[in-house]
């Protein structure tokens, strides 16, 4: 067999991986979905198809939806999809420490944050990372916030089908990037 061997792994969201690239150690989401949580998440996905006149006026403006999302993933319920400690030490390791903002080079910090999410968000990543935020539909959809539930399975799509640096995908960088120097003893 030629090419490299293809492992199967568990996409559905959970594991060893979940628990590895981000923060979801001891909650919901460090546990694969079960029958029942797979079946919530297919129905709010057909909930969610009866917003297309919502999903369409969100689209028109790409750069406020984009806004709207790096909102919504400021909200504490997302925490557990913070980057990990693991993979933020081997970011720090391989782009050195993020730089502090300054006005002599403003965009340094975002060029540092955009490296930072290209160094891990290879095809298997994105793709776990998005199976997780779909997970959170359910919640969404049942409260009938229908703008959020747009914009996380807006997210969810983005992440796992592209190379870009998404909203959610930052936001989770940045994130883990806090929690891990917030972690760090006082010197």
């Amino acid at each position: 067999m030629r090419g490299r061997a293809v492992r199967p792994v568990d996409r559905a969201g959970g594991g060893e991986e979940a628990i590895r690239l981000t923060r979801c150690a001891g909650t919901w989401l460090a546990d694969p979905p079960d029958a029942d949580e797979q079946a919530r998440i297919a129905e709010a996905v057909r909930a969610l198809n009866g917003q297309r006149a919502l999903a369409l006026e969100l689209h028109r403006d790409p750069a406020a939806l984009d806004a709207y999302c790096v909102e919504l993933f400021r909200d504490p319920i997302f925490n557990p999809l913070h980057i990990g400690p693991e993979i933020i030490r081997r970011i720090i390791d391989k782009l050195g420490e993020p730089p502090v903002a300054d006005e002599s080079d403003p965009t340094a910090f975002s060029q540092y944050l955009q490296q930072a999410v290209l160094l891990f968000a290879l095809p298997n990543p994105r793709r776990l990372l998005a199976a997780q935020l779909r997970r959170y539909l359910p919640r969404f959809t049942t409260a009938g916030d229908w703008k959020a539930a747009v914009a996380i399975d807006y997210s969810a799509f983005r992440t796992s089908l592209g190379n870009e640096v998404t909203p959610f995908l930052a936001q989770m960088t940045l994130a883990g990037l806090a929690d891990y120097y917030d972690e760090l003893p006082d010197a």
